[in-house]
C-alpha cells in the first residue's frame, strides 16, 4: 500500500483511505512530514488508508465519461439485464457491472457501464442507476428500469468528490451525494439534479470525510462520517436542508455506506470493523433496533433488495460482493461472487435494482 503526501490527493478509493488529510480513525493527524499515517484498531487490525493521485493516473482517464467506456451486452444478455439485478462498482478498473438477482452460480455480468474511479452507486426509487464518479467530478445518472440503461445525464460537483448518492428520482428530482471530501477541506452533501446541477453543499462540524449518504423518501438524509479526530459520526439532516445536527444513540465505529429498509429503519456498515447495524429513528435520537452483525470482509458500501429480504456489499478484500439473507433482527451470510471482479481492482460498491421499498 502507498502513504501519499496531502498534496498528492486528489482522486479517492473510500474503502482504501481513512483521509488524504491524514486524519483517520484511530490517528491524530498527519505526522510532521505531512504524510498519511496508518494504523490499526484495538484489536491490532491494520485498516488500510491510502489515496490514488491525479499523476498515476493513466493517461487519458481523467475526464472520461462514463458512456464512453459503456460495452454492448450480448443479445440475450440484454433480455436477462431487463429483469434487473445487481451493480458492481470497481474502482481502479473504472467499471460498473451487472449481474442477475441471484447469481450463486457465479456467472459473468450481463452488462457493463465504463466508469471513472467510482465509489458507492445506488439505484433511485425508479430504478435509475447513479454514479459517484470520483475520477470526473461528476454525478452520472443513468435510466432504468433494467440494467445499464443510457444515459440520462451528467451532473458536475463543483463542492468536492462524490462518493456516494441517494435519490428517490435522479431523473426529475434531487440528488443528495456524499462528498468525501470538499473542495475546501472537511466533505458534506451536494445537492444537485440534472436541471439545475448542484446547487449546494452541506456541512457540519460532525463531518470531517463523508462515506455513506441516505435520502429517505420524505426528503429526510443522513450522512456517515469521521469527525475531525477519525470518531464515526451520523448527522441527520430534516429535509436535507439546514446545518445539520449529530445523531444520538450512533454506535458505529467506522464510517460506512447506508441504507433505509423496508420498515424504514437505518441500514448501517461499519466499514473495518467490519458489522452492520441496524437503527430506528436517527431523527435525531438513534434506537438499535439490532446488530453489530459481522461482515464476512471489510466493506464501505452495500444496498438492500427491494423486498429488503436481502442485502449486498462490496467487499474489496475479496474482490467480489458478498450477498446477505437480511431482516432488520438478523443477517446471515448467503453467498459470493466475482466473475468479472478482481481483488486489484478494489470492489467498491452494490447496489440492487430495484431498491429497497423504504
Amino acid at each position: 500500500m502507498r502513504l501519499l503526501s496531502t498534496a498528492l490527493c486528489t482522486t479517492v478509493a473510500v474503502a482504501l483511505l481513512a483521509g488524504c488529510s491524514g486524519m483517520s480513525p484511530g490517528t491524530s493527524g498527519p505526522s510532521a512530514a505531512g504524510q498519511t499515517q496508518s494504523q490499526f484498531d484495538s484489536h491490532g487490525k491494520f485498516v488500510p488508508h491510502w489515496s490514488y493521485p491525479a499523476s498515476l493516473i493513466p493517461k487519458g482517464q481523467i475526464g472520461l465519461r462514463g458512456d464512453t467506456l459503456r460495452t454492448k451486452p450480448a443479445p440475450d444478455a440484454k433480455k436477462r439485464a431487463g429483469a434487473g439485478g445487481i451493480y458492481g462498482s470497481q474502482f481502479f478498473a473504472g467499471l460498473i457491472a451487472g449481474y442477475p438477482h441471484k447469481n450463486t452460480s457465479n456467472g459473468p455480468p450481463t452488462c457493463t457501464l465504463g466508469a471513472s474511479y467510482p465509489n458507492g452507486i445506488a439505484v433511485d426509487g425508479k430504478g435509475n442507476l447513479i454514479d459517484p464518479d470520483g475520477g470526473t467530478r461528476t454525478v452520472i445518472v443513468y435510466a432504468g428500469p433494467g440494467m445499464c440503461g443510457s444515459e440520462i445525464g451528467s451532473i458536475s460537483d463543483g463542492y468536492g468528490q462524490p462518493s456516494d448518492a441517494s435519490s428517490a428520482n435522479a431523473a426529475t428530482g434531487e440528488i443528495a451525494v456524499g462528498n468525501i471530501f470538499g473542495t475546501s477541506g472537511a466533505g458534506g452533501i451536494s445537492l444537485c439534479s440534472i436541471s439545475a446541477g448542484c446547487t449546494s453543499f452541506l456541512t457540519n462540524s460532525n463531518m470531517y470525510e463523508v462515506a455513506g449518504v441516505a435520502m429517505a423518501n420524505n426528503g429526510d438524509c443522513w450522512a456517515s462520517a469521521t469527525n475531525s479526530l477519525g470518531t464515526a459520526t451520523l448527522t441527520y439532516f430534516a429535509g436535507c436542508t439546514g446545518a445539520g445536527v449529530a445523531a444520538t444513540g450512533w454506535q458505529n465505529t467506522y464510517y460506512g455506506g447506508l441504507d433505509i429498509d423496508a420498515n424504514g429503519n437505518l441500514v448501517a456498515i461499519d466499514a473495518f470493523t467490519p458489522a452492520l447495524r441496524v437503527y430506528s429513528g436517527c431523527n435525531p435520537a438513534c434506537s438499535l433496533v439490532s446488530g453489530p452483525f459481522p461482515l464476512q470482509n471489510d466493506a464501505v458500501f452495500g444496498h438492500l433488495n427491494k423486498q429488503s429480504m436481502t442485502f449486498a456489499a462490496g467487499d474489496y478484500v475479496n474482490g467480489a460482493i458478498d450477498v446477505y439473507y437480511y431482516s432488520p433482527t438478523s443477517l446471515t451470510y448467503w453467498y459470493s461472487f466475482n466473475n468479472g471482479l478482481g481483488v486489484s481492482d478494489d470492489v467498491e460498491g452494490a447496489a440492487y435494482n430495484p431498491r429497497s421499498r423504504q
